[in-house]
């Protein structure tokens, strides 16, 4: 507890958070004490508030006749800090002179407790208005961490660290911010750790501490920094980053575990947002920006890379981050957090990391583990408890969703109807059931709209794993209840996706240092999978290069885990499919080829390593390196052979079971394509390969004329991912087989859908290519002179198309219109320019051609004729 802040001698403010003035026997007594014992300097009036470290009280200084804060340490503190170096950084504090930083005025001790004064202001702290609003708009989270950015500049540069950044040391006064208490931060957690335990300062502070801070290494401004990204993390997603049942497992989790992404749960925060409070949450200091200034550049970086003034203008987006250098990683630095954290783990008797190695243990004996999963009734917080038969019907609705996930195992409604309404912790309920999972939540009216709250919960610790919120019209509720379930079950399978994921790779490892840096490597590639989807290739490189170096920084920590050296293979996996240069193609996928043969020799029947070795020897003949034609055949059914391998050893690898997809698509094999992309979709429980597993099952539908079968997928593709052009593509293509009726004038809504979805780099020719298909509807509804002028004018040039791939669009919409003579014309331009495509069109069997495919003109362009 503590007075708020004011710009000095402007703004008023009172003591934040305050529970009561109405004080106990002890506190009666202190009050008593501290009159007298400061009659001469302070006439002491009450207590204001409280908390585990300090009590404040509300004083006159009568020697400047002004109302001030007097916050006192709990006797605790007190006895553990030296006085005279409590006063050095008391006065080091108030040399401190900025706009949004509190002043200190004086400093002393009465009685053998310690104290210092602050203004006595009104107004409130950062904490109360998030226990009051939960989440924050974005403009005013930024806004604020702008403000506090600005003070933590300032005091940097003058050689100070705050070392105890958080909601309750941020004040608020008419939407800015001051920063309170600099400098009592470091007297007290240098007084020893474990007086710090007793005060509940540890407690109070983990969740914003960064790792470096938890190891005991010397800490400068990045420290603070990572607290502030704490900070404006809880801000918009409405809980930290981190949670856990003490502060030692959260201090374990800041440091080995990986940040849960922002935009799961709140899509309004634009990914430049995200990536760069993610980059100011790296573990290693050596990661995060350089100064806490270049953090609140990055958030605030315009469209041209020209910082927007905050405090001018307020903007709802904000353009992209500039692009990170290449990082560097510090083993030494690295090694000295991997300490800290089994330093930590000693304390807590075992800590997170033998928590989760448990958890693993667990799954494998049959114990409760992540995926056995209790939906817990949802409370109705309606004032006139008219939402219960709501709340009711959506939980049961997620248990259904939930229940038909192959790979989870969902407590039925009848085992949790029991607990309806009852005060009981989650630890207590999950052992009871037998789960390892908890999903609980509430509803409520706000507006006219009805709130959904939803948290995932680690039964064996009662901490949060993923926390979401959904709104719904309330007249639509029940028209939308088994969507919004959907949407729920999405969103809670992908997220325990994740913590399985990480929990199983865990269990390969006794090293948390090389656990820690598999995770980061992840996460890079992940980064980079998305840099990619957004047209960013030079970010997804210096991301790629980044994962590259924890993957090897993880090997050499555990030299007999194979995980590090799968990591280092999918790293260059990516990188082949980013290069354009053949050798450089060749070059990274003889480079993956080697990590999978060296992760076998380590674990044999590591089926990552198996899938990694099928997919790359199959993406040889994909990307045309081998052309003799005894070679691509070993090469398929070399990749055949070890894809199948990984699905024997990991029947619930749904990438494997795609890539072996996309083998037997290649293999023209459609049926077994469409079987396997099948297997894919049964295994995929957490969502983690979705988009590229249904649109594998649409093609092979759509390939097979089951359209009925393709629409289902096209359908369920666009709702789960409507962001994916491939989901608006699909429905294009569809309007051109004979299961969906032409309709012109939706056909051009989706061509102007997708120049909305599909990179800027690919849209010129993306969107002639969507009026070559365009016309083909045109055609199909008898608009054929309209088609035929589409056409024309969806030609391109070298510029454009420099490939040629125009041509054979053309060539395809002239076959679905009957225009034989001119397809066949253009099929022998597109085959000039493509002699490599020739053997496609031979063994091809798709309904397109099949209007051609009895010609001799035909046979003979694909070499099949005479």
């Amino acid at each position: 507890m503590r007075a708020l802040a004011s710009n000095p001698g402007k703004q008023q403010f009172i003591a934040d958070q305050l529970p009561s003035t109405q004080t106990d026997g002890g506190m009666t007594h202190l009050l008593e004490e501290l009159q007298h014992a400061l009659s001469n300097t302070y006439h002491v009036e009450s207590e204001i508030g409280r908390g585990g470290m300090a009590t404040v009280f509300l004083a006159e200084d009568l020697k400047h006749g002004r109302r001030v804060a007097l916050k006192v340490l709990s006797p605790e503190l007190s006895s553990s800090i030296d006085g005279d170096r409590f006063k050095r950084e008391i006065q080091i504090a108030a040399r401190l002179s900025h706009p949004h930083i509190l002043p200190v005025f004086d400093s002393g001790e009465a009685n053998g407790l310690l104290f210092y004064t602050m203004p006595f202001v009104e107004g409130e702290s950062l904490r109360a208005r998030l226990e009051r609003e939960k989440q924050l708009g974005i403009d005013d989270a930024l806004l604020i961490t702008g403000e506090v950015a600005d003070a933590l500049a300032y005091a940097h540069g003058l050689g100070v660290i705050h070392r105890d950044i958080k909601p309750e040391n941020i004040l608020i006064h008419g939407g800015h911010a001051v920063v309170a208490d600099f400098g009592i931060a470091r007297v007290i957690q240098e007084s020893g750790n474990e007086k710090l335990t007793q005060t509940g300062m540890s407690v109070g502070t983990a969740a914003y501490m960064s790792p470096e801070q938890f190891s005991g290494e010397t800490v400068d401004g990045r420290s603070d920094m990572y607290s502030l990204a704490c900070v404006l993390y809880e801000l918009l997603v409405g809980e930290v980053p981190f949670t856990g049942p003490n502060a030692m497992a959260i201090m374990a989790r800041h440091t080995m575990e990986m940040v849960p992404s922002i935009r799961i749960v709140r899509q309004t925060v634009p990914d430049e947002i995200e990536g760069a409070i993610m980059r100011a949450l790296e573990k290693i200091p050596a990661d995060r920006f350089a100064s806490v200034a270049d953090f609140k550049a990055a958030l605030f970086a315009g469209p041209t890379g020209t910082s927007s003034n905050p405090y001018m203008r307020r903007t709802t987006r904000y353009a992209a981050v500039s692009a990170p250098v290449p990082r560097t990683n510090s083993r030494r630095r690295a090694m000295l957090i991997a300490a800290g954290v089994v330093a930590v783990a000693a304390l807590t008797a075992g800590g997170l990391y033998a928590r989760n190695r448990t958890a693993k243990r667990a799954s494998v004996t049959g114990g409760a583990d992540l995926r056995r999963l209790a939906v817990l009734y949802l409370d109705d917080q309606s004032r006139d408890s008219s939402l219960r038969h709501v709340a009711d019907g959506l939980t049961e609705s997620l248990i259904a969703q939930l229940g038909d996930v192959d790979g989870l195992q969902v407590a039925p409604a009848s085992a949790v109807a029991a607990y309806r309404g009852r005060d009981l912790s989650p630890d207590s309920i999950a052992r009871v059931l037998n789960v390892g999972t908890l999903v609980r939540g509430n509803i409520e009216r706000n507006g006219k709209e009805l709130h959904v709250a939803v948290e995932l919960v680690d039964g064996s610790t009662g901490s949060d794993i993923q926390r979401a919120g959904f709104n719904v019209a309330e007249g639509q509720f029940l028209h939308a209840r088994d969507s919004l379930a959907a949407a729920v079950a999405e969103l809670l399978r992908s997220r325990l996706g994740d913590e399985v994921h990480l929990r199983e790779l865990q269990g390969g490892t006794t090293s948390p240092e090389a656990w820690a840096l598999v995770q980061r490597t992840e996460r890079d590639m992940k980064s980079a999978d998305e840099s990619v989807a957004a047209s960013k290739p030079d970010d997804a490189q210096h991301q790629l290069t980044s994962a590259d170096s924890l993957a090897a920084l993880a090997a050499q920590a555990d030299a007999k885990w194979a995980q590090p050296v799968v990591e280092t293979g999918r790293v260059a996996q990516r990188r082949a499919k980013l290069a354009t240069d053949t050798k450089q193609v060749e070059a990274f996928i003889a480079a993956g080829l080697d990590a999978a043969k060296r992760a076998l020799a380590l674990d044999p029947r590591n089926a990552d390593a198996l899938e990694l070795a099928g997919t790359l020897t199959y993406y040889r003949v994909q990307r045309g390196l081998i052309t003799d034609n005894a070679a691509i055949k070993l090469a398929v059914d070399t990749a055949e052979k070890q894809l199948n391998d990984a699905v024997a050893v990991n029947p619930r690898l749904a990438t494997a079971w795609n890539a072996l997809s996309v083998v037997e698509y290649g293999k023209n094999d459609v049926p077994q394509a469409y079987l396997a992309a099948n297997k894919a979709y049964e295994a995929d429980s957490y969502l983690r390969a979705a988009p590229e597993i249904l649109w594998r099952l649409y093609a092979t539908s759509y390939d097979l004329e089951q359209f009925p079968n393709a629409e289902k997928w096209c359908d369920e593709g666009g709702r789960r991912f409507p962001q994916d052009p491939h989901f608006v593509q699909c429905r294009l293509y569809l309007m051109l087989s004979r299961a969906v009726d032409p309709n012109p004038g939706e056909a051009w809504r989706l061509v102007a859908e997708l120049d909305t979805l599909v990179p800027k780099s690919d849209r010129a020719l993306e969107h002639r290519t969507s009026e070559m298909l365009a016309a083909v509807v045109l055609g199909r509804a008898n608009l054929a002179d309209s088609a035929h002028k589409v056409i024309a004018s969806a030609r391109a040039g070298a510029d454009v198309d420099p490939t040629g791939e125009l041509i054979g669009t053309e060539a395809l919409a002239r076959t679905l219109l009957g225009e034989r003579d001119q397809a066949l014309q253009l099929l022998a331009r597109y085959l000039t320019n493509h002699p490599d495509h020739r053997a496609g069109f031979a063994k091809v069997n798709s309904w397109w051609w099949r209007d051609l495919q009895s010609d001799p003109r035909f046979l003979r362009l694909v070499g099949t004729g005479r």
